[in-house]
């Protein structure tokens, strides 16, 4: 599952968006956006962090945005 991630200035983990999957994809869909001084990251979330809070999800994601960013 891919997810948006927004870093702030100094990469600290600030918000993360999941698309809710819908029965009527023809309605479109929505999405964050990042403010002045911050940076979107789309990754692919590993699976092992699909039902963990936002709390642990931000600490975790740390390595996995460091590592989007370099690519």
């Amino acid at each position: 599952m891919k997810i948006t991630v927004i870093t702030g200035r100094a990469g600290k983990i600030v918000g993360t968006y999941r698309p809710a999957p819908s029965a009527k994809p023809e309605v479109g869909t929505g999405g964050a956006l990042a403010g002045p001084g911050q940076a979107v990251h789309v990754i692919d979330l590993p699976k092992e962090l699909e039902n963990v809070t936002a709390d642990e999800l931000h600490r975790r994601l740390k390595g996995h945005v460091s590592a989007a960013k370099k690519k």
